[in-house]
């Protein structure tokens, strides 16, 4: 069963539920208040019996002409029922509604029933002398007009409820097929993407619209084109990926041929093959490590965030690369702590990542700057080395991407560090901004929230 055709089932079930239930009453609600005034008449007669004290006598209820005459009308019955439940006395001229059972009650009771497709009410009151019940007196009564205006609402009822279920199986048929159209756009959009390979996206007349199903059709294109571009900038890293590897494949190749020709009757150039080899073999070790770190940073499930102290990172991150690089790398901050939550293991990474840049690009001292505003942390890395131009800063966070590939390529840079490290900073929800001037020196800013335990997907 399609969610149309079930939409229009649940829809009329409940439509027809409601109509039964408001039928249901208002039948209930009718019939309470056009009977209440024949119950107080009805009533009122069986007080006036029972005032008479021959009533009260049982030796009296061989008479029902001498003790209920003034009081009986057409199409009503008068009768006694004894305390064993069989009739002593009853007067009636419409035996239709004698068939009623007699029945025993100690208080009163008001009955309406249905005797061949007519509707009779009775009231028994209970007979009482001053020391117990002797019987119940029982008064019946055709309604005449009432079972009419019963029949005819009732008609009313079940043509209406009819009336309003067709009305609105039709209606369902249209208003499912209106509000399903876009719906089966939707799917028709999806259908051809899966068959064709190829990204579309909704119009503007169903993202448009401000109700939920324009929502989901804004919120699909901008799936879609996220898709399209995370299938872009994939395509982009195989190939640049494959560039960079085919490099030192190439070279290694190179000279696994050239020792294989020469290399045996020549030790000098035997020395260089093999060292060639082995440092391009390095440089293709660095490169899988590196797109190993890029591949870790971007798991989500791998950040772990706990409470930390970013200056204590920082300084531990200066003093390894001091000692390693045997450099100078000054840490400059007034306060003793700041205290934040994060992953302390990537944040360290993206310190190590900014500062060997540092010394790789300068020779005079390194200078960290770290200040707490407010919910934020911010460190900036500055050195005084050879720069950059300007018109690199667009590009210098995009992957492989190398200022100078002959100064990479002499330092073994693959280009991926600075991604690897504004991986980072998104991750923990912050900005990361280079300024740089070639032959002055370049300035990393890092801001990062204090309470970045919420991370964010890159």
């Amino acid at each position: 069963m399609s969610l149309r055709v079930r939409l229009m089932v649940l829809s009329s079930a409940w439509l027809v539920f409601i109509l039964v239930l408001f039928g249901g009453f208002l039948y209930w609600f009718v019939i309470n208040i056009t009977t209440k005034s024949e119950k107080e008449l009805m009533l009122t007669k069986a007080k006036s019996i029972l005032e008479n004290k021959q009533v009260l006598d049982p030796k009296n209820w061989r008479s029902p002409n001498k003790l209920f005459a003034e009081f009986h009308v057409s199409d009503e019955m008068i009768r006694i029922v004894g305390m064993d439940g069989k009739v002593k006395v009853q007067l009636l001229n419409n035996e239709a509604i004698a068939l009623k059972p007699p029945q025993v009650v100690d208080r009163r009771l008001f009955l309406i029933k249905r005797i061949d497709r007519l509707r009779y009410m009775y009231v028994l009151v209970p007979i009482q002398t001053q020391n117990e019940q002797i019987g119940v007196l029982e008064i019946g009564r055709l309604l005449h007009r009432w079972n009419d205006y019963m029949d005819v609402l009732l008609s009313a009822i079940v043509l209406a409820s009819v009336g309003a279920v067709m009305i609105s199986v039709i209606g369902s048929f249209f208003y499912s097929r209106f509000i399903f159209l876009p719906l089966r756009q939707l799917y028709n959009t999806m259908h051809m993407i899966q068959q064709s390979g190829t990204f579309r996206k909704l119009d503007d007349g169903f993202t448009n619209k401000t109700d939920e199903l324009g929502k989901i059709g804004t919120t699909f294109n901008e799936m879609i084109a996220r898709l399209e571009e995370q299938v872009l900038k994939q395509k982009r890293f195989v190939v640049d990926a494959s560039h960079e590897l085919r490099t030192p494949l190439t070279i290694i190749a190179s000279y696994a041929d050239m020792l294989r020709r020469w290399g045996g009757k020549d030790p000098a150039l035997r020395d260089e093959a093999v060292e060639a080899i082995q440092d391009e073999a390095n440089r293709l070790k660095g490169l899988v490590e590196a797109l190993m770190q890029l591949a870790d940073t971007e798991r989500e499930d791998r950040l772990k965030p706990q409470p930390m102290d970013m200056l204590a990172v920082i300084r531990a991150a200066a003093a390894a690369m001091e000692i390693g690089f045997q450099r100078r790398i000054e840490v400059e901050c007034e306060a003793k702590s700041i205290p934040m939550t994060g992953d302390p293991e990537k944040l360290r990474q993206l310190l190590i990542i900014l500062l060997d840049n540092a010394v790789k690009y300068s020779s005079k001292p390194v200078r960290i700057r770290v200040a707490s505003h407010e919910q934020t942390v911010r460190f900036e890395v500055e050195d005084q080395g050879i720069g950059f131009e300007e018109k690199e800063l667009p590009y210098i966070f995009d992957r492989f991407y190398r200022v100078d590939h002959a100064r990479e390529r002499h330092t073994g840079g693959f280009g991926l560090g600075l991604s690897i490290a504004k991986n980072i900073v998104s991750r923990h929800g912050g900005t990361i901004a280079v300024r740089s001037r070639l032959g002055v020196g370049t300035r990393v800013a890092v801001s990062i929230p204090l309470d970045s335990g919420g991370l964010t997907a890159p």
